[in-house]
């Protein structure tokens, strides 16, 4: 009789060596990429996100201090529920990435940058020999715990992790074109947030100059033959696709959970301000 958890694995890809991206797979049928961010550490939680049908989970270390061990449980719920886990590490901080890989991080994404210099920094950590400098020991849950063999984990190690670049500091800005153009580069990550914030037009993402450079990273990674991504409500892709734009993180726990709370109460005509002082 087949065993059921062995059919899931094998379809899954679990027992075919090193997991393969969603994301990248993707990518390369020029699909849309559709990911949510997890603002909570439970494991659970983001097991769920992942099995719901995302590309990939959104892992923030940047703004959350996470102990490593919960780190990796994060990743585990990812790679069970099947999407890529897409860890952001801290600006400047480029030690963790190795360790982030390993434990089978799919995606590495790199906040404030301001020049080339620190994404050929972290390419060269994320990358075996020729295309980097990182070091081998295939034992962990990348490399399918020691199953694969040396050969076949180095090449898919350098195809199968993808570099997200964020475009979110206005001194950036001059670089759209170097760094869209920079092999081991994916996808440039346009941050409104801090993009608006830095050019003292915090949220006004409608202003010229604000949409002239979303449209320049979106035009710089056509040419280049990346991907141009952005956080945005659902009903904000159709428009930013028409820009140019294929990968959207459209969700986060967070937003569920209180916009949830809010129509709950709602529904009930209860404003949202008030506390339910009923006995």
């Amino acid at each position: 009789m087949d065993d059921p958890v062995l059919s899931y694995r094998t379809t899954r890809g679990f027992l075919n060596g090193m997991q393969p991206s969603f994301v990248l797979q993707r990518i390369a049928r020029r699909e849309m990429v559709i990911t949510a961010k997890a603002c909570y550490t439970d494991p659970e939680l983001v097991e769920l996100i992942a099995s719901s049908g995302f590309d990939a989970v959104w892992i923030c270390t940047e703004h959350k201090r996470m102990d490593p061990a919960m780190v990796y449980a994060l990743i585990q719920a990812c790679r069970l529920g099947g999407a890529d886990a897409l860890v952001r590490v801290r600006p400047s901080n480029y030690s963790e990435v190795l360790h982030l890989i390993e434990s089978g991080a799919r995606g590495i994404m790199l906040p404030r940058v301001t020049h080339p210099d620190e994404v050929r920094e972290v390419v060269r950590a994320m990358k075996f020999p020729p295309l980097g400098c990182r070091g081998y020991d295939g034992i962990h849950a990348e490399a399918d715990f020691g199953r694969l063999p040396a050969g076949e984990y180095l090449s898919k190690a350098n195809s199968e992790n993808f570099l997200v670049v964020q475009i979110e500091e206005p001194a950036v800005v001059p670089h759209i074109e170097s760094i869209a153009a920079m092999p081991g580069v994916d996808v440039l990550f346009v941050g409104p947030g801090d993009l608006t914030l830095g050019l003292g037009k915090f949220g006004r993402t409608d202003e010229p100059d604000v949409r002239s450079i979303m449209q320049a990273v979106a035009d710089a990674c056509l040419r280049h033959g990346k991907v141009a991504a952005i956080p945005c409500a659902p009903e904000q892709v159709k428009g930013y696709h028409a820009m140019g734009y294929r990968f959207f993180n459209i969700m986060s726990d967070y937003r569920c959970v209180f916009n949830g709370m809010r129509a709950a109460r709602a529904a009930v005509g209860i404003d949202s301000r008030e506390k339910n002082t009923a006995p």
